[in-house]
């Protein structure tokens, strides 16, 4: 016997042969949002797969030993060398100095050994290999440079520079570096030197911010996670850090994970944003089916035979969308990946990722659902009288308990998927809360637009009284323009603000706050004349010091950091070594929130006051224990109060203040910064030159370069965000696009009796843009608060800077929201008003 299909998927199956129109609104909402999640998922799994495939190349080896201030004792280190290969590496920021006109600029200086690189190749210009470009030649070592400090210091290779106390000759321009990490931010070109060479300048001595790493390349079988936890226990050091290739990849990918979580976010908004379309594009189709729905229930069919046909419908239309958009995804994140190379410092490896694939489609297929079935349930309640009356309003028709409740189910879930997704727990239920406030905000602003059409007193002029009758009448498209449109606008709106006071930020208010220069490595025998030097420049309205030395967290409350469960946003501060300092009176801008500050004769057990996010993410409060390693030594601090720290002040913040008697005689090094008053510019060039000529060792960070970094850092996050918040908005008109396309359908009959009536297609259209041009003002001004609001709270409480409005960003905004709604409602009435009248006035 032949295989049949159950009748309801033959109905359903003989309606797609009719064709899908009205339904390609549906497939390109679905298809854009699936499309965002898809190319961002696939960028990022790609961006993973790489640094995972060459961990061990980007930390240098298979196992990395480090720790700051001192090198490693020679115990320790034959414990090394009797596990694999070793290579040593230290680095530090420097000063350089060009030769002739006396340029300075500060880099990043980088010493290797005779074993480095353990793997990976330098690449150079010229070609050289690394004992080549580095060796001493006739009393001078070599050294390779970034092509940055070729133009700041006003040298060719071949050219020679002084670092610290040693002259050096430029051999090479760096073109790769094999060990290279994930840095953002690294505040001065790389200068490469040899371990000698470093020795020459005198710059590592005890109390130098110098960091020592040290690399092992295991024998092919070996473990290197086991190799590590043997070291480990090894070590007498609790500040000596050991990780293995794989345990130092999740914070290469911190940056790149971080922003990818936040794009997906806004590309998951185009993809919910498309669910209204997928509503819209449903309950439209089903309204031009209604004959056919009709006819079913005529002939005895009942609403589940005729819910399963065409249901199949949807779900079949859903997955091609959803196939659309992940094929598209796939494809552009493929091409995209190589390009992002020169960007990155690892190269995404293009493929096909089924995870980030199978999430992308997970969240369609949920999101289609959800949003069609209270459309479909709601229009499959046509009575089968429709097949005998004539042209009547439009009805309300509401969905089923059953669609209702299905789809609250299925909303729970995608929730669900939103938080398991997130990066960051708090930007998920950030991402959730905002929706939900958006759809409410726009909800009530539809009934309120609404509402305030019908309480309105009739205008004389008949095409605005007409036009404001549109915004309440039955079937009237007001909630979806201002739901489509409104969230959109919402999306870029939030967006345009934030990165227009960011770059304000940038720009004005922290060069004004902030100090002019930083300084590191001031030894406390210099620190006299440094402040002597500083204070005697005309113009400089402020010097701070404080001192320093390098120190790791270890423990919390007795448990070893390894252990514990440490919140993500402040996991930066167990990884790696932080600044601690000391001092007897509380700083000036310092602002407790929680115990007291010591007097400044304490002498009595080790204190200390710590940030207060890092000890909310630490689980820490006052009177808990915290031990940090300095020097080799285990000191267990009690925690005496919390600080509030802005560090977008950018002055001399730390994270750790210990009270008097901790550090105090450990060999510290100072930081300071200086102000200068912007209106003597002549006191920059005179700090930079006092400072640089007479203390070699001092590293100098103008801060308006640091900000300019920083800056062009921040640019480029912003053009991906704003990349993504433009996807949104397209979503929103392709949305509004349908909304619109099926309210015109509804008023053919309007629109035809205005013409019998003796209208004008010029009233018509004065009509319909008056309606339209007010919903989307309401849109665009509801956008603009929402917006505006989501921008303040970002602005205020994750940069925490002040927060200004600016009219640009408004008045595109509202710009866009008029432009964009009144032109395609003057699409869509141009189709409208070239129909004819005679075959909607005739009964068949």
């Amino acid at each position: 016997m032949p295989f049949s299909l159950p009748l309801p998927l033959v109905l359903a199956r003989r309606e797609l042969r009719g064709g899908v129109r009205g339904l390609w609104t549906f497939l390109g909402c679905l298809g854009l949002g699936v499309a965002a999640i898809a190319l961002v998922g696939t960028l990022s799994e790609a961006f993973r797969a790489s640094v995972s495939e060459q961990a061990a190349q980007l930390m240098g080896g298979d196992v990395e030993v480090s720790l700051s201030n001192a090198p490693l004792a020679d115990a320790d280190l034959a414990r090394l060398a009797a596990r694999g290969r070793v290579g040593r590496v230290l680095e530090m920021r420097a000063m350089a100095y060009g030769e002739g006109e006396g340029r300075r600029a500060l880099v990043s200086a980088k010493a290797v050994d005779g074993a480095w690189p353990l793997l990976g190749t330098l690449e150079t210009d010229p070609a050289l290999e690394r004992d080549e470009a580095l060796a001493e030649r006739d009393g001078v070592h070599g050294t390779v440079v970034h092509p940055d400090l070729l133009e700041r210091l006003g040298v060719r290779v071949g050219d020679f520079i002084e670092v610290g106390d040693a002259r050096f000759q430029v051999r090479a321009v760096l073109r790769s570096e094999p060990d290279r990490a994930m840095r953002l931010l690294a505040f001065g070109p790389r200068l490469l030197l040899s371990v000698e060479g470093m020795e020459r300048t005198g710059l590592a001595r005890p109390g130098s911010m110098v960091r020592h790493e040290y690399r092992l390349l295991l024998p092919s079988g070996a473990d290197a996670a086991e190799t590590a936890r043997e070291l480990k226990e090894s070590f007498a050091d609790p500040g000596v850090r050991v990780r293995t290739a794989s345990e130092a990849a999740p914070s290469i990918r911190d940056g790149f994970g971080r922003l990818g979580g936040l794009m997906a976010l806004v590309g998951l908004s185009a993809l919910l944003l498309g669910g209204l379309g997928v509503s819209e594009g449903v309950a439209g189709y089903l309204e031009g089916k209604t004959r056919t729905i009709a006819t079913l229930k005529a002939l005895g069919s009942p609403r589940r035979l005729v819910f399963w046909t065409f249901f199949p419908q949807v779900l079949a239309l859903a997955l091609a969308g959803i196939g659309l958009g992940l094929a598209v995804g796939a494809a552009v994140g493929w091409l995209a990946a190589p390009l992002l190379g020169s960007v990155l410092p690892v190269e995404p490896k293009p493929g096909l990722y089924p995870r980030a694939l199978g999430l992308a489609g997970l969240f369609g297929l949920i999101t289609a659902v959800a949003f069609a079935l209270p459309p479909l349930s709601s229009r499959l309640r046509v009575s089968p009288l429709t097949l005998f009356r004539g042209y009547v309003a439009p009805e309300k028709a509401r969905p089923t308990g059953g669609a209702v409740a299905a789809s609250g189910l299925l909303a729970a879930a995608l929730s669900w998927l939103v938080l398991a997704s997130s990066p960051d727990p708090r930007l998920g239920w950030g991402f959730l809360g905002a929706c939900a406030a958006c759809a409410v905000a726009f909800w009530l602003l539809a009934k309120l637009l609404t509402l305030l059409a019908r309480a309105l007193p009739e205008p004389r002029d008949p095409r605005v009284a007409l036009a404001l009758r549109g915004l309440h009448r039955p079937g009237n498209p007001t909630g979806a323009v201002v739901a489509c449109l409104g969230l959109g606008l919402t999306a870029l709106c939030a967006v345009s603000l934030s990165d227009a006071n960011f770059q304000h930020a940038m720009k004005s208010e922290l060069p004004a706050q902030a100090p002019a220069f930083f300084f590191l490595d001031v030894q406390p025998y210099q620190l006299e004349e440094f402040e002597g030097i500083v204070r005697g420049v005309p113009g400089v309205t402020r010097v701070d010091v404080a001192p320093s030395l390098r120190g790791r967290i270890v423990r919390v409350k007795g448990v070893p950091v390894e252990q514990l469960d440490v919140a993500e946003n402040v996991a930066w501060a167990v990884r790696g070594d932080r600044s601690l300092s000391y001092s007897r009176e509380m700083p000036p801008d310092a602002r407790l929130t929680a115990g007291a500050w010591w007097p400044a004769d304490y002498a009595g057990e080790p204190l200390v006051s710590l940030d207060e996010e890092v000890a909310k993410g630490l689980g820490l409060r006052v009177g808990d224990t915290v031990s940090v390693s300095v020097l080799g030594r285990e000191v267990e601090l009690k925690v005496a109060s919390l600080r509030r720290i802005n560090w977008l002040s950018l002055s001399l913040n730390h994270v750790f203040v210990l009270s008097p008697g901790v550090i105090d005689q450990a060999p510290l090094s100072y930081l300071a910064t200086a102000y200068v008053d912007p209106a003597r510019p002549e006191a920059y060039s005179k700090v930079y030159q006092g400072v640089s000529s007479r203390m070699g060792n001092v590293s100098i960070q103008r801060v308006d370069e640091a900000l300019a970094d920083v800056g062009r850092l921040a640019g480029q996050i912003a053009l991906a965000v704003r990349a993504s918040a433009a996807v949104t908005l397209l979503a929103g008109l392709l949305v509004l696009s349908q909304s619109l396309r099926a309210a015109m359908a509804r008023r053919v009959y309007e629109t035809v009796v205005f013409k019998v009536c003796g209208a004008g297609r010029r009233d018509v259209m004065g009509i319909m843009l008056v309606e339209h041009g007010l919903a989307g003002l309401a849109a665009g001004l509801a956008a603009l608060a929402l917006g505006s609001g989501l921008s303040w709270f970002f602005i205020t409480s994750y940069l925490q800077v002040e927060w200004s409005f600016f009219a640009g960003p408004v008045l595109g905004v509202l710009g866009t929201a008029m432009a964009l709604t009144l032109a395609m409602s003057l699409a869509g009435m141009w189709r409208v008003l070239s129909q004819k009248a005679a075959p909607y006035l005739r009964e068949e």
